[in-house]
């Protein structure tokens, strides 16, 4: 049997921890030792549920950067997301990159599968482990020098993606001189693994330039937790949405009060909305569900969904064939929301604009048929990946990777 280290170092969420855990579900039944590197471990809970008191599975806090970075413009580039994991400060990120080689010599891994560790990624490097990475492909950009920027809505000089690669490769150099490890020629050599996993289609990788290669495997989208309460439709007559938006969202209680007069049943999930905005606005349009809800029966009954643009949310409803209006929190969900937009199969709205003419939107993919046809589309270019187990599929390459010979 083989030793597995599932590590996370950036990113909010369960986004993370939960592909994590689905790959580590398969390695602990075939018996293999999982130990999982968490940058969060209150969400190991949610994420791995049972399998926390698995005895083939040890828990960890990984390493992370805790400084607030201020002064800096909004991030660019990956290397500029670096910035604010250390990639400025090369005394201290040693540090950081010490921690993951003290991990690294207290597991003794045969394989690394890494979510956004760019950290981990640095300090393992030349040494004899098996590396590969996951992740939607927001964090694992094209291995082009310079990589290209993210903010493709903004111009962004070529001077600017030039010289923020060129301080994080500094950086990097620095430190990987300190840990006597072989030097990278170019930023991108920093995600240079044994296998990268794009767990996402094609046709929505937030990076385009990568989406036409037609030799980049994607391996597809992983499910969404099967879990949840059914939703909970109000009564009577109209179409059906699904909500799941955050409470912290800024256009929220526009949103909610729109929703609650709106001529269609929506069943919502509104994790952090407060008590009183929930009372203000209740509705016999609108039910709030205080808990998860099971997305294979809102997928069976709903006519569309409303959310903010996670890909899990997102490609599990395009798979069903929904039509989706997303409302982006971040660059990385907006660059993904305008790629699904492409498609044909969704809306994708700002703020502003969510607080404008959010309810009209929604009203728009329900009755406009070019977006459900377009979903509709995706849905059967990917309906035979209903067939396939791919959590299943990634650990089995993981453990092929793991026992072939450095």
């Amino acid at each position: 049997m083989s030793t597995f280290m599932l590590a996370w170092e950036l990113g909010g969420g369960l986004g993370h921890s939960v592909p994590l855990s689905q790959i580590a579900r398969c390695l602990l039944e075939d018996g293999h030792r999982v130990h999982a590197v968490l940058r969060d471990l209150s969400t190991a809970g949610a994420a791995f549920g049972d399998l926390r008191t698995h005895p083939g599975l040890t828990l960890w806090q990984a390493p992370v950067w805790l400084s607030v970075l201020r002064g800096l413009p909004e991030s660019a580039t990956y290397a500029e997301l670096l910035f604010r994991a250390g990639f400025l400060d090369a005394r201290r990120l040693l540090g950081l990159a010490l921690g993951w080689r003290s991990l690294l010599q207290a597991i003794r891994p045969d394989l690394i599968l890494a979510d956004h560790a760019p950290t981990l990624l640095l300090a393992s490097r030349g040494l004899a482990v098996r590396r590969a990475t996951i992740g939607t492909g927001f964090f694992q950009p094209p291995l082009v020098s310079p990589i290209p920027a993210f903010r493709v809505w903004d111009p962004i000089e070529p001077a600017r993606v030039a010289q923020s690669e060129a301080r994080a490769l500094a950086t990097a150099n620095a430190v990987l001189g300190s840990l006597a490890a072989p030097a990278l020629e170019r930023l991108g050599d920093l995600l240079v693994v044994d296998e990268n996993f794009l767990l996402t289609w094609r046709e929505v990788d937030h990076y385009a330039s990568r989406s036409a290669d037609p030799s980049v495997r994607y391996s597809g989208p992983l499910p969404t937790a099967g879990h949840g309460v059914d939703p909970a439709w109000p009564a009577g007559e109209g179409p059906r949405v699904f909500a799941y938006l955050k409470g912290e969202y800024g256009a929220i209680e526009p949103l909610v009060a729109a929703l609650s007069k709106a001529p269609w049943r929506t069943c919502a999930f509104i994790p952090g909305l407060s008590p009183e905005l929930a009372r203000r606005h209740a509705s016999n349009r609108l039910a709030l569900s205080g808990s998860p809800v099971n997305m294979a029966r809102v997928c069976a009954e709903a006519d569309a969904v409303l959310c903010n643009a996670g890909s899990g949310t997102v490609c599990t409803v395009l798979r069903a064939g929904l039509p989706v209006v997303m409302l982006p929190m971040h660059a990385e969900q907006l660059l993904f929301a305008r790629r699904v937009a492409e498609t044909g199969a969704g809306l994708v709205l700002t703020e502003v604009e969510a607080r404008q003419k959010g309810a009209a939107m929604v009203k728009r993919v329900l009755h406009e048929p070019g977006y459900r046809e377009a979903a509709r589309r995706l849905s059967e270019r990917y309906a035979a990946e209903g067939e396939r187990d791919i959590a299943r599929e990634v650990a089995d390459r993981c453990v092929a990777l793991a026992a072939a010979t450095a």
